[in-house]
């Protein structure tokens, strides 16, 4: 929970288990800026086949929260064969589930807060099954800030690439009780197209490495929105008078010969009135490339969190 405390946003409660723990930094990074920061840390370094984890943040009228992470969250390989033994012992009753590592985050952001979810990419090794849902419930006043990425895997070990059985994940931001942002990714192994049936998702992913949301929503980023959707614009502009996303069909080994700037390409959606806001989509070879743009994009939001988004750990 984070309330106002000596008239500044506190966390004035936490509560964890295993496989998570949050830390509170007691001082912020500007001390005159009126925003709380935690980090979200694995115990064990990431999750494993089984684990479930679940986060609760409730940020109050005025304040404002920035959760972020200490580093990738690693997701492992999910194992099926201790999960199948557990399917037959039970008779396979309500396990359609079983054995997925999933991750769910409840938020709600009280009138004029405001709620950062600034985490480093979640990195799915070979044979992981995940499932992320996060609903970010906001007062019709409230705001919110939403990263969520996925890298390949492993790329540089055995070029291990897209090699996890199943990821899906959705975010959910809601305000009054409607629907205004439903952004929702899957991606298999196996297709579901009977085309693509015996094609790879290393293949059908062809040389993107990295993709990403950015989800900006309501009025204390309203200005900020605008900015990143004038500059998605402007760039797809630029890249489809350069040959547009051509590069995503190549063959990764190709990109060596390219121009860096090719190699990240993005898409922008812009929210319905009455709820300010517009929704950014990143398809990228490489994770610095994304990282780049969004210290670059999310840098006015320093003002309010108190020091640069993904730049408050010296650049790291």
């Amino acid at each position: 929970d984070v309330t106002r405390a000596n008239g500044s946003s506190t966390v004035t409660r936490c509560y964890a288990e295993y496989p998570m723990k949050y830390l509170t930094p007691k001082r912020g990074i500007d001390g005159d800026c009126d925003c709380a920061w935690a980090y979200a840390v694995n115990m064990g370094g990431g999750l494993v086949s089984g684990d479930a984890s679940g986060t609760t943040i409730r940020v109050d009228d005025g304040c404002a929260l920035v959760l972020a992470t200490q580093g990738t969250q690693k997701v492992y390989k999910h194992n099926k064969r201790r999960w199948d033994e557990c399917e037959k012992a039970d008779e396979g009753v309500g396990r359609s589930g079983v054995g997925e590592t999933t991750s769910a985050l409840y938020a709600s952001v009280g009138d004029g807060g405001l709620l950062a979810l600034l985490p480093d990419p979640t990195q799915l090794f070979s044979g992981a099954v995940f499932r992320q849902t996060q609903t970010i419930d906001i007062h019709e006043n409230g705001s919110c800030v939403c990263v969520d990425w996925i890298t390949a895997g492993r790329v540089g070990y055995g070029n291990e690439r897209w090699a996890f059985e199943r990821a899906d994940v959705r975010t959910r931001v809601m305000a009054n009780d409607d629907p205004v942002v439903i952004e929702a990714t899957r991606l298999e192994a196996s297709s579901r197209d009977s085309l693509n049936a015996n094609v790879s998702l290393a293949l059908r992913m062809g040389a993107v490495n990295v993709f990403a949301s950015l989800i900006i929503v309501g009025s204390r980023v309203q200005d900020l929105a605008k900015s990143c959707g004038d500059w998605a614009c402007a760039s797809a502009t630029r890249h489809m008078a350069q040959g547009g996303a051509s590069w995503v069909r190549a063959s990764p080994d190709a990109l060596t010969q390219t121009d860096p700037r090719s190699t990240l390409f993005v898409t922008a959606s812009d929210l319905p009135l009455p709820y300010p806001g517009v929704v950014l989509r990143f398809f990228a070879a490489d994770s610095e490339s994304v990282l780049d743009v969004l210290r670059k994009l999310l840098a006015p939001l320093a003002s309010q969190l108190g020091a640069p988004p993904y730049d408050e750990r010296g650049g790291s």
